[in-house]
């Protein structure tokens, strides 16, 4: 077994905890998690003594009514600054402050000596505003809804992005054009561990977000819908109707990924994070197991460990059925705190996509342990990687590839049905012989076995359908969507960037060998260039590009690393730097080869790097029309979950050499996605959009690479490699 010194700890958080922790309770009937096999609370409830409420990060604060009390408010909380770099979080749910700490009927109350420091600093800056604007003059009264509090203008339905990245929209009054009211406000950075207001003695609550991007999906969409109804409720939980049908009901399950228990998110900072909390005014940085004596120890979860296992195409694990054991409906993993006496489970807890552990372990260590085998077919793209988890038995940096994962054949020669003995550890603390776990969250990424698409033609005819082969290593990474990137640079729409913050696993190729295993995150890039010397000639282009996130080199045949992203990219709208064309930022650039495919010449780009580290990227790149025409599909066939996919041309050797000996890889892209029943499916446009790779890295339709031929346009030329 391998020593978990090979762990790389990737986090070092750094949080203020939300209130006083003396100051609240919780009970069974508040906690977070599984209420039952229909119901799941996303809220951290508490019972609190109306003690103050503080910042946990730095960040943008909006206050809203609360649903049902006309006394207490909630306070939504963006991170500025994220406590966890490198897991984000989207948003953290304050329920239940007093409303009088905040507001006198629709006026932000004045400072004294015992408001808030978030009072306080508005009223400052709205002074401050004011004598810079109109100096010597008496300021207006400060209206609540400069703040974005504004109940009676805003309703339910609108969402909480459109209050972060608001975009000033102008409305004709009396001949002058002035800023639409119900979005005429900005909203007020506070400080980490700045305090907020008082919660109000009774139920109040906090809720954890995680962030999957900053984007906007049209509507309706399978995702969870953060809008001014969930953030005014006293609490937030998925109640599945009696009436949804199974698949609606499994899509409805997947939201809980998104939301942590609180008790959790600060007793993670255990292994190597802080925790400050507020003594009388004084800050106090708890760490180790201080945390979980000083600042969790009135939670009812306060030894749960969450463990979340994302598998294919993001779902969680068996969200497919195709990890089953057996004719066992259900069972689809080993685990046990004992390495030697594992027993079958599903991975569920009451029917939702998780596993929560709490057994009291017998050992004298300080740290608990949980052993999982998961299903495989030991196929070549078996893959786990622990985003979350200490993998004390990793083979690299937290990775296991296919070949360390496999166990033995029987001595009949038949492979195993399940991977090796998996050993996760986390902090514990108690006596000798009775050891509990501090609460804590691990998220896995895992792939272990084929799964078949169903081929369509768009006919409803069932003669026309038909089973295809398993996913290979570029499907199922990339997103075909109709979002919409939320930030905006400006008016201009021609270049636009959206990035997906859920990571995925990959593999990564040199010379068309496998070399490792990364976890990235994706991005789609819009950009326009023009394609003649007179620049009177434009092309609308589709970028899909990989961001790396952690690797895992696990081939012994190459000595070259791989190389470290450059140009992470955050979701937004509008021309940089002056141009609407997209970029590879260095060390990143194309090298182009030319070859032909049926008497046609195409441009072949092949990413290279200028340090000679191989290159950490996967990009796909088509035109706006190529792109267009598989949106039809997405629109006309109500998929969900779509991404794309490459479907072999050549059946046979997936490659051709041609008389230059260059050989390449030939494909036609489609899209598959989920039907209303759950069923994955396969589509191709009525017009083959055919890809070309000579690398596995970079892949491209010729419409888009046959202008890296005009060097006028593209920038820094080195020989033959072209910079773009």
């Amino acid at each position: 077994m391998a020593s978990s010194d090979n762990y790389m700890s990737r986090f070092s958080p750094d949080s203020h905890f939300f209130t006083t922790p003396a100051s609240m309770t919780q009970v069974q009937g508040q906690a977070f998690g599984p209420v039952s096999d229909r119901e799941f609370r996303l809220t951290n409830k508490f019972t609190a003594s109306g003690s103050k409420a503080f910042a946990i990060c730095k960040g943008v604060m909006l206050v809203q009514p609360q649903t049902g009390d006309t006394n207490k408010v909630n306070v939504i909380l963006r991170p500025f600054t994220q406590p966890i770099t490198g897991f984000n979080v989207k948003y953290f749910i304050y329920r239940g402050l007093q409303k009088s700490d905040f507001f006198l009927g629709d006026q932000v109350i004045t400072p004294t000596a015992s408001t808030s420091d978030f009072i306080n600093k508005v009223n400052a800056s709205f002074l401050s505003f004011h004598n810079r604007i109109n100096p010597g003059t008496t300021p207006p009264t400060f209206m609540a809804r400069f703040l974005g509090y504004d109940p009676l203008k805003q309703n339910d339905d609108l969402l909480l992005s459109d209050f972060f990245f608001k975009e000033s929209e102008y409305v004709e009054s009396n001949g002058e054009f002035i800023e639409k009211e119900e979005m005429a406000f900005e909203l007020p950075v506070i400080e980490m561990g700045a305090s907020l207001g008082n919660f109000a003695s009774g139920e109040c609550g906090i809720d954890i977000v995680l962030n999957y991007g900053d984007y906007r999906l049209p509507v309706p969409n399978d995702e969870f819908v953060f809008d001014l109804a969930y953030a005014r409720a006293n609490e937030a939980k998925i109640i599945l109707p009696a009436e949804m049908d199974v698949f609606q009901q499994k899509l409805k399950r997947e939201h809980i990924f998104q939301f942590l228990d609180a008790a959790a998110y600060f007793g993670f900072h255990t292994d190597n994070g802080t925790v400050k909390v507020d003594n009388a005014g004084v800050k106090v940085a708890k760490k180790g197991l201080s945390i979980y004596n000083e600042v969790i120890d009135n939670f009812y979860t306060k030894n749960r460990l969450y463990l979340y296992i994302q598998s294919d195409r993001t779902r969680s694990y068996n969200f497919y059925g195709n990890y089953n054991i057996g004719e066992v409906e259900g069972m689809s993993l080993k685990m046990g705190t004992v390495e030697m006496a594992l027993t079958d489970v599903a991975y569920e807890k009451e029917k939702w996509p998780l596993l929560i552990n709490d057994a009291v372990q017998t050992h004298t260590g300080t740290r608990n342990k949980l052993f999982l085998q998961l299903v495989t077919d030991n196929n070549v793209n078996t893959m786990l990687y622990g985003q979350v988890a200490r993998i004390d038995n990793a083979q690299h940096n937290n990775f296991c590839n296919a070949d360390d994962l496999r166990l033995p054949d029987s001595i009949d020669g038949v492979p195993s049905r399940f991977t090796k003995i998996i050993v996760l550890s986390n902090p514990a603390t108690g006596s000798d012989g009775a050891k509990v776990n501090i609460a804590s969250f691990n998220i896995l990424l895992y792939q272990g076995k084929r799964y078949s698409y169903v081929e369509k033609n768009g006919s409803e005819d069932e003669s026309s359908i038909r089973d295809v082969n398993q996913p290979n290593f570029f499907n199922d990474i990339f997103d075909l969507h109709s979002e919409f990137a939320l930030l905006r640079t400006s008016t201009n729409s021609a270049y636009s960037v959206l990035s997906k913050q859920r990571p995925q696993l990959i593999k990564s190729y040199n010379d068309m060998e496998n070399v490792g295993l990364s976890v990235a995150q994706t991005s789609t890039i819009n950009d326009l260039i023009e394609t003649n010397t007179n620049l009177t000639t434009k092309l609308n282009r589709v970028t899909y590009t990989t961001e790396l996130g952690d690797t895992s080199s696990l081939t012994l045949g190459t000595s070259r690393a791989m190389s470290i992203s450059a140009d992470s990219l955050s979701s937004a709208s509008g021309g940089f730097n002056g141009t609407n064309a997209y970029n590879l930022n260095q060390p990143f650039f194309y090298g182009l080869t030319f070859f032909t495919d049926e008497s046609q010449t195409i441009t072949g780009l092949v990413l290279k790097t200028t340090n000679d580290t191989i290159p950490s990227k996967v990009l796909l790149g088509i035109t706006k029309a190529e792109n267009d025409s598989l949106k039809l599909l997405l629109n006309t066939q109500s998929l969900s979950n779509v991404r794309l996919h490459l479907k072999n041309v050549f059946i046979d050797a997936n490659e051709v050499t041609i008389s230059q000996n260059t050989i390449y890889q030939k494909y036609r892209l489609g899209i598959v996605g989920e039907s209303n029943s759950g069923q994955l499916q396969l589509y191709t446009p009525e017009s083959d959009i055919i890809i070309y790779s000579l690398d596995r890295r970079s892949f491209f339709s010729s419409d888009y690479s046959k202008y890296f031929k005009d060097n006028s346009l593209l920038g820094t030329i080195l020989t033959s490699d072209i910079f773009i």
